[in-house]
């Protein structure tokens, strides 16, 4: 975790975030902006929605968007506990987006 007397020096740094050096850790760490979290959080819905298109996701796909809907689930709660900010705005809730796509689906299933 950083501390806030730890360093940060930017390695590497593009218009989505930055590659970073913190004091203390032993490797590069990646910082992401809000925005490229939105467009991850965009990304991820597609994938999982293309799952009720009768397209399923392969098992290493399904891990990978498992794993970003967790990363997007800490920056959430993150920025709630801190800022109150909140996810991103062109983000959504994945838990609301699931519930969504499940509803989606049930009436999708009723009109077959």
């Amino acid at each position: 975790m950083l501390n806030q007397y730890e360093e940060l020096a930017v390695l590497e740094q593009g218009d989505d975030g930055a590659i970073v050096a913190i004091h203390g850790q032993g490797r590069p760490s990646v910082l992401l902006g809000a925005d490229y979290l939105s467009h991850l959080d965009r990304v991820v819905s597609v994938a999982i929605s293309s799952t009720f298109n009768g397209a399923p996701l392969h098992p290493s796909v399904q891990l990978l968007c498992s794993e970003i809907q967790t990363l997007l689930g800490t920056y959430e709660d993150t920025c709630n506990k801190f800022h109150g900010c909140g996810a991103p705005t062109t983000a959504r809730s994945t838990a609301d987006a699931l519930h969504e796509l499940d509803g989606m689906r049930r009436q999708l299933d009723a009109l077959r």
